[in-house]
């Protein structure tokens, strides 16, 4: 596996591990992340590429610097049908809009299950490609976000477009 940085213009360095043009962990501004996770994992070794494949780089330059969707493969490795079912249910959420913890969990058919799914994104390897940061809790709350905190989620949906003032 390898990894490199993309520099983009709306949040700085963003550090991704990838095989070919498929990423397996997104990282904002901390490559210590990107350790840590393939160490979690017994990824070895993980191989610095100072340049990214022409089309991952684009790619991610172009969710961070122009919030496009990224519709390119996201490899998702160790995880439960159940987090897997979250992740594509989140990634399918609409740039400017969000949805409940609730929301997410009926949609993919276990409405009961709010608070496993706020567990399934906190551990989402790919923040950004599979935008967590646009799922929120009941009331109108912010709710956390694993890569950055609550401050960076706010960061996020208000360059999307979303009031956040609203949020508690």
């Amino acid at each position: 596996m390898r990894w490199s940085s993309v520099t983009t213009r709306g949040l700085g360095a963003v550090f991704v591990a990838y095989i070919g043009a498929c990423p397996f962990f997104v990282a904002l501004g901390a490559f210590e992340e990107v350790r840590a996770w393939a160490q979690r994992l017994a990824i070895a070794p993980l191989i610095e590429d100072p340049e990214a494949p022409r089309a991952l780089r684009t790619a991610l330059q172009a969710v961070v610097d122009r919030g496009q969707h990224y519709a390119g493969p996201v490899g998702v490795v160790r995880q439960t049908p159940f987090q897997q079912a979250v992740l594509a249910a989140t990634r399918a959420i609409p740039r400017g809009e969000t949805r409940t913890y609730g929301e997410v969990a009926a949609a993919i058919g276990r409405p009961r299950s709010a608070r496993a799914v706020g567990s399934a994104l906190a551990a989402n390897p790919l923040p950004l490609l599979i935008p967590c940061h646009r799922v929120v809790g009941a009331g109108r709350r912010l709710g956390h976000y694993s890569d950055g905190g609550p401050g960076m989620k706010r960061r996020l949906l208000a360059w999307e477009g979303v009031n956040v003032a609203s949020f508690s």
